[in-house]
Order: C-alpha cells, then structure tokens, then sequence
C-alpha cells in the first residue's frame, strides 16, 4: 500500500524563540498532516548536537536536544517568564536558524528553569533518574568535563580523562558536582526524556 508524508526537521517548525521546538505549533502540524492525507513525519535526529550544530553529530545516543525543550511550557508551568524569554537575543532571520545566539540565551534560561524547579523534591524525577541510571550519570559527567574543557572535543582532553583513569574520574565527579547537576545535562534529559509527550495529537 503506497503512503505518503514529508521529511522536515523539528528546528524547522515556527517558534518565537529562534528555532522550532516540541511546541504547540509542532502539535498543530501534525493535525495538519492528518488533514492532508498524509501518513508520515520524518524528523532529523533529536540529539545533542555538538560543534557545527549538525543533527548528525550528537554527544548522545539516549538524551534530547535542548534547543527543541518548549520554552512556552516552562513559561506555563511558572518556570520561566515570558519576558525573560522575549528579553533574549534569538536573531532576526525567519529563514535560518542562528546556533551562536541559541547558544547563549537558551542554556541561560533553561538553568534558570532548573533552579526553579526543585526537582530534588519532585518524585518523578527519583523515579526518572533511577530508570535511567545506565547511562544518565556518564552523560551529565561527560557534559560537565567538556563544558568544563571549554567545549574542545574529547580527543583532545587530558590523558587522564580521554582514557577514563579511576582516580582523574572520582576527583571530576567531586570538583564538578554542581555542574554534572546543571540542566545543560539533566533538564535536557528530563524535560526531553520523561516530560515530553508523545505526538498523538493525531494519528497520522
């Protein structure tokens, strides 16, 4: 049976905020597609991505891209305010998307989110770090150890940390444990992981 549909990458839905995300907007295009007759949306890969901000180069397998977190539903839920988010700086294109200026407000705001939302006290998240354990906690490490490296890749890290030594390991995990807490590793994974839902919205 012959099917049809449309290959579009999430950062390409229509957003306030520079760049397309699991918005409402994104909801409202699949509706969309159901009206047209289609029956698939092909997205890009939703990882992190890393230098060149190319979908095809993640620094994750399992976690989500920050940049797709719906700034709109951390405004609902009194995380953020609205004009935090429209004081920031997203460009002025509507045909690209400007990864310099995404870089620099959206990582701001999402730690003011995180700061806000005592997800210490918040039993879905015991239960989300404990389902995820396997590989959550080397992630938010990796996450820590390269933004503490200044972003540089992690071939070109010290000896001791490319190659994973025990003792340079446990002494990043005590030196950077308030960073390996930072949303840039672990609201992206709970915002994208277990608080996002799923696209029913329609069935297409």
């Amino acid at each position: 049976m012959r099917a049809s549909g449309i290959l579009m990458g999430i950062s390409s839905v229509p957003s306030k905020y520079g760049i397309g995300c699991f918005s409402k907007e994104a909801y409202d295009f699949v509706d969309q597609l159901k009206k047209a007759g289609q029956q698939y949306w092909q997205i890009l890969p939703l990882g992190p991505t890393g230098y060149g901000d190319s979908p095809y180069q993640s620094v994750s397998t399992f976690a989500g891209n920050p940049y797709f977190i719906d700034l709109e539903t951390l405004i609902d839920k009194k995380l953020l305010t609205k004009e935090e988010c429209e004081s920031c700086d997203w460009g002025g294109s509507e045909s690209y998307v400007d990864y310099e200026k995404m870089y620099l407000s959206r990582y701001k705001l999402l730690r003011k989110a995180y700061e806000r939302a005592d997800l210490k006290n918040d039993p879905d998240y015991a239960v989300f770090l404990k389902k995820e354990k396997d590989w959550l906690l080397d992630y938010c490490l990796f996450m820590a150890i390269k933004n503490e490296q200044k972003g540089i890749c992690w071939i070109d890290w010290p000896e001791e940390l490319k190659d994973r030594h025990s003792k340079a390991v446990k002494e990043a995990e005590k030196e950077l444990a308030e960073e390996i807490l930072s949303p840039i590793a672990v609201l992206t994974c709970v915002a994208f992981v277990s608080k996002v839902p799923s696209f029913k919205t329609a069935e297409v």
